[in-house]
């Protein structure tokens, strides 16, 4: 059995705030996301960490053993991070970027990170991983400098540059009636089971994506850890309904990932607050105001 730390980390401040959504806002992530990732801990230990209720999350006496562990990891894990930003030789200047953990694939977002990067190895370049919604206030409130957003965005408020848009694709297991297609369409979904991120994350975005999808005959499944990005392994009768990710996520083994007709094909672009913006931010800006001619 091989647990990711990160779990481990998750688990020990759920344990100390007694509360999945406190637990949450300290490690700037959505709660549901966060419930299924105890879930998923869980499952990969056999036995149950918490009593949960509707008032309050209390440790099982197996969690409660648990959690001496977790919390040494926990510790090392911030002693270890404590330890590098001290020896760490410190940059000139500060860079900030947010991004959402299933835009990883994407290659306009590596290739400008990559490059600016390289080409600037003064600037101490922060990538910061969170939910659109989260983002977009981290953005306003201006703790981040700019971020990465999938979908529309309100354009009163923020100054965009698309650097490409994407479609919908619907993921199968390759034993699949429908995994012989070259194209998805509405008539293809009737009475079909498709598995869609969590709507609560992101409203706008779930319904600029899912709009084209006949509602009135799927069965929508809604699962948190979709918003990470499409299953790699998925079960035999269900289907998966996330951004067409085609030509920059590998192939597959067990699973085919097949363009849904119709779809629309929303923007991948890069934000900033209508206000001026730091030497740093700016280059950043202006390179992809490069890549995106």
């Amino acid at each position: 059995m091989r647990i990711d730390p990160r779990l481990l980390i998750e688990f020990a401040a759920v344990a100390d705030e007694a509360s999945f959504a406190k637990a949450a806002a300290r490690l700037r992530i959505a709660q549901p996301w966060l419930s299924a990732r105890i879930r998923r801990l869980e499952d990969l230990l056999g036995f149950a960490l918490f009593t949960r209720t509707t008032r309050r999350v209390v440790l099982t006496a197996r969690g409660a053993e648990f959690l001496v562990a977790a919390k040494a990891v926990a510790d090392a894990v911030e002693a270890a991070n404590a330890l590098a930003m001290g020896l760490h030789q410190p940059k000139s200047k500060l860079l900030r970027v947010g991004a959402a953990p299933y835009s990883r694939p994407i290659h306009q977002r590596r290739m400008l990170i990559e490059q600016f990067a390289a080409q600037y190895p003064n600037v101490s370049l922060e990538i910061d991983i969170g939910w659109s919604l989260a983002l977009l206030e981290r953005l306003r409130q201006g703790s981040i400098d700019l971020t990465f957003m999938m979908g529309s965005f309100d354009e009163k408020e923020f100054e965009g540059i698309t650097l490409r848009r994407f479609g919908l694709a619907i993921t199968m297991s390759r034993s699949h009636p429908l995994a012989s297609r070259s194209l998805i369409t509405s008539a293809d979904l009737a009475g079909q089971r498709v598995q869609v991120f969590t709507r609560g994350l992101n409203p706008r975005l779930w319904d600029e994506l899912y709009k084209p999808l006949p509602a009135q005959s799927v069965r929508f499944v809604e699962n948190p850890e979709m918003a990470e990005g499409p299953p790699e392994e998925i079960e035999d009768d269900l289907l998966a309904a996330f951004f067409d990710f085609e030509g920059d996520s590998p192939s597959l083994p067990s699973v085919v990932r097949i363009a849904f007709d119709h779809a629309p094909w929303l923007p991948f672009s890069l934000l900033r607050r209508h206000a001026a913006l730091s030497p740093s931010a700016e280059a950043f800006w202006t390179a992809a105001k490069l890549a995106a001619a």
